[in-house]
């Protein structure tokens, strides 16, 4: 008898539960808490807290949505197969398109961070352009090494990889709670709540626009990576579910204790021009900061230390994660078959060397944190609303199908679930919109090149995407709003109604027009006969 983690299509299930739990978790956890609090509080102030609190709703809201999802159909790049199962070949290519953008951005974004707080201490590695931190060209050797090294544990195995993630991440959950409670005690300011313009200084435009733009919802779709990894996941039926909805509960409660932390933490003297300059007194590392002007200098050395080892704990789960979308996407014939060629150790490893040498070339036009989180945060977001739509259409094609966890009243949180992504996607604003919107309209027309050069275009399925596309209404309300210099044309209230408005009727339309239920079950006889595991 075969080896029950050995699969016919060469991926191994290596990785345990607690490996997987880490790897949702180091996801979540990586530069998003060295930096999301500053950023979130520059924009919206004391009420970032309000933030993180609805950024944890929407990712719990979620979280429990791709939990029925993973456990029912664990795939390796399971973001682009499942709405492949349900929806056919455009909306899986749009959902892997889309989160393949913001994966390949993720790891360069992680070195950038980790090569900003290093530049405090070895100011050679960054310069300052415009009043933003660039690499320079030492900087830049320094970032591809980074790189490279997370290239080379990937290519040694996913059972390395699990390893090397889990002592990681055992690190990134106790420096961050270690480092709250000491600020908290040594100087925790409750005024600071209260004064500098009260509260919200910024009103709700501020609290919606940290959700997006300040980093909130970039740090906690990390979830989807425990997701990635479903196909190399033992027991995966109850070790999927629980791994996303841990990884997302637990990174949530260490995020509200950061926020609440350098909120009263931030010296009185550097509010004096507000909260949206607060960025200019504390430049590169923020919590560094005001361990050292407390005279906490092991706290400070100890922040450095996981200034480089969190976002590449982070950086090297997204190396691995983006392969497998890379993967998927051959699987389902829209990528080109290279990347289903597995090395010795099965991974895929012309996936792992195509996205190192692209991260890498991403590294040279990428601006400092702040504003590369909002695009990517957009286009994550948008390729999560997929899952919504294949949760509920899936309830019609595979009612028999074994669901380990049940969504209870599953249809009606998959509709809230897909008002929610729109709303987050509004909030970007549109100055990042257009660009996510233009980069999904590009991916649409490659795919519908390759169809027609190939003569199967009715393989394609554009009907079944043709919701996706009335999506892109968002990008219209987004330049009629009032967040990312739209036009402010439309009042608060008013923008919210039309947008949960568009997201229904789309979750509607999407239902209406699934692939049918002989069409999907084959799809998934498939997918289970290639992994017997």
């Amino acid at each position: 008898m075969a080896d029950a983690t050995q699969r016919r299509d060469g991926l191994e299930r290596q990785i345990s539960p607690v490996a997987l739990l880490f790897t949702g978790i180091t996801g979540i956890v990586g530069s998003g808490w060295l930096f999301a609090s500053l950023y979130a509080a520059q924009i919206a102030g004391p009420a970032a807290i309000l933030s993180w609190c609805i950024g944890g709703g929407v990712a719990i809201t979620l979280a429990l949505v791709y939990a029925e999802l993973g456990g029912m159909l664990p795939v390796a790049g399971a973001i682009a197969r499942i709405p492949y199962f349900s929806h056919g070949g455009m909306c899986g290519f749009m959902a892997g398109w889309l989160c393949w953008i913001a994966y390949v951005a993720t790891a360069p974004i992680e070195v950038t961070a980790v090569l900003q707080y290093a530049s405090n201490y070895l100011p050679w590695l960054t310069t300052t352009e415009a009043g933003e931190r660039a690499l320079t060209p030492h900087g830049l050797a320094v970032a591809a090494a980074l790189l490279l090294v997370f290239l080379l544990v990937n290519l040694a195995g996913v059972r390395w990889l699990a390893r090397a993630n889990t002592i990681i991440t055992g690190w990134k959950l106790v420096i961050p709670v270690v480092a709250s409670v000491a600020l908290i005690i040594a100087g925790f300011d409750g005024a600071n709540f209260t004064d500098h313009g009260g509260f919200a200084p910024m009103g709700a435009t501020g609290v919606f626009s940290a959700v997006s733009a300040g980093g909130v919802m970039f740090s906690l779709f990390g979830f989807r990576t425990a997701i990635d990894m479903a196909g190399e996941a033992k027991n995966p039926q109850t070790s999927v579910p629980l791994a996303i909805i841990g990884a997302v509960l637990a990174s949530l409660a260490i995020y509200l204790l950061l926020q609440v932390a350098f909120i009263g933490a931030v010296p009185p003297a550097h509010l004096a021009r507000g909260w949206g300059a607060l960025s200019e007194n504390v430049p590169g590392g923020p919590f560094a900061a005001f361990a050292t002007l407390l005279g906490m200098q092991w706290l400070a050395a100890a922040l450095y230390f996981d200034a480089v080892l969190s976002p590449s704990g982070t950086a090297l789960a997204y190396t691995g994660a983006t392969a497998r979308i890379n993967y998927a996407l051959a699987q389902n014939e829209q990528f080109p078959r290279h990347f289903l060629q597995l090395n010795a150790a099965r991974v895929p490893v012309w996936a792992l060397v195509f996205n190192f040498a692209l991260g890498f070339l991403l590294l040279l036009p990428f601006p400092g944190w702040a504003e590369l989180v909002g695009f990517i945060s957009s286009a994550a977001v948008l390729s999560l609303a997929f899952g919504p739509i294949s949760l509920a259409a899936l309830r019609h094609q595979l009612p028999a199908h074994e669901r380990p966890f049940r969504l209870k009243a599953g249809i009606a949180l998959s509709a809230l679930s897909l008002v929610l992504v729109g709303s987050v996607v509004y909030w970007t604003g549109w100055d990042t919109n257009w660009k996510v919107f233009a980069l999904a309209l590009g991916g649409a027309v490659l795919l519908s090149a390759l169809h027609l050069r190939r003569g199967d275009f009715d393989r394609l399925d554009a009907r079944q995407c043709g919701w996706f596309f009335i999506v892109g209404g968002l990008a219209v309300i987004s330049y009629l709003g009032g967040y990312g210099n739209g036009l402010n044309v439309l009042h608060h209230g008013i923008d919210l109604m039309l947008v949960a408005t568009l997201s229904l009727a789309v979750f509607w339309l999407a239902l209406e027009t699934r692939l049918s239920d002989e069409e999907a079950g084959a799809l998934a006889a498939k997918s289970a006969a290639d992994d017997p595991a």
